[in-house]
């Protein structure tokens, strides 16, 4: 297994078809989702609230792989627990949103900075990112606005226009892990892969990051200012605590 399938320093594993993520990320992202089995919508808001903890923590401690780390677990609990933005507080919510959203961008703006925003020091970056956009986009379906899904595909367009040498690398870093798999975890796993394939038959063609303008990558954006958000944020979940009493 070559280091330009999994870095030396890195190892990654398919979570599922879709998600392509550290062992660290996935660890965090099933630890939540079990957490979450038995929790309502504000439960699982509790869970996320303690994630973007951690993430703030990180940030400030400018700990940007660590933050990078969260951040993968964080997409993933959001596409397979998609239940939370259903909750009776519309604000919190949006600010929830709003947190996730400037957390990312900061970090993907400093890992570009550090000239890290990249497959050879993540690997699983465009799963990151193709989950958040993707995310993004839900959530201003239900008026929670913020356009970190614009920077996510400014950033998929310029690193993923991909080559047929790129396919057929992604296809043998996929085989190179399931090889190490047990033969019911790979028939799991490919009955999955059969099952996304049959959901992605009635979606539009072309990539996930179409439209995507590198304009927006570096765009100012008032929802981008870490510390006004995670204030705004704070701010509310403090009220909301006194109000509780």
């Amino acid at each position: 297994m070559s280091d330009a399938i999994f870095p030396a320093d890195h190892t990654y594993a398919f979570l599922r078809p879709q998600f392509f993520v550290s062992i660290k990320g996935e660890k965090i992202a099933q630890d939540l989702l079990e957490k979450a089995e038995t929790r309502g919508a504000y439960g699982k808001l509790a869970l996320i609230d303690s994630m973007l903890a951690m993430l703030h923590s990180k940030i400030l401690e400018k700990d940007w792989d660590g933050a990078f780390t969260i951040l993968e677990a964080l997409t993933v609990f959001n596409e397979m627990e998609a239940y939370w933005p259903m909750c009776d507080d519309g604000k919190r919510v949006l600010l929830t949103n709003k947190v996730y959203g400037a957390s990312l961008v900061t970090v993907l703006r400093a890992l570009k900075t550090e000239g890290c925003l990249d497959v050879l020091h993540f690997p699983g970056l465009e799963t990151t990112l193709r989950h958040a956009a993707q995310w993004g986009e839900e959530m201003k379906s239900i008026s929670c606005d913020s356009d970190y899904n614009l920077v996510c595909k400014a950033i998929g367009a310029r690193l993923f226009q991909k080559s047929e040498a790129d396919i057929i690398s992604e296809k043998a870093r996929l085989d190179a892990w399931l090889t190490r798999r047990t033969k019911e975890e790979r028939d799991e796993f490919n009955r999955m892969v059969l099952e996304k394939a049959e959901d992605e038959e009635e979606e539009e063609e072309g990539p996930w990051h179409a439209g995507g303008s590198e304009l927006e990558e570096d765009v100012k954006n008032n929802d981008f200012v870490f510390p006004r958000v995670w204030k705004e944020y704070k701010d509310y979940l403090d009220l909301k605590q006194v109000q509780a009493g």
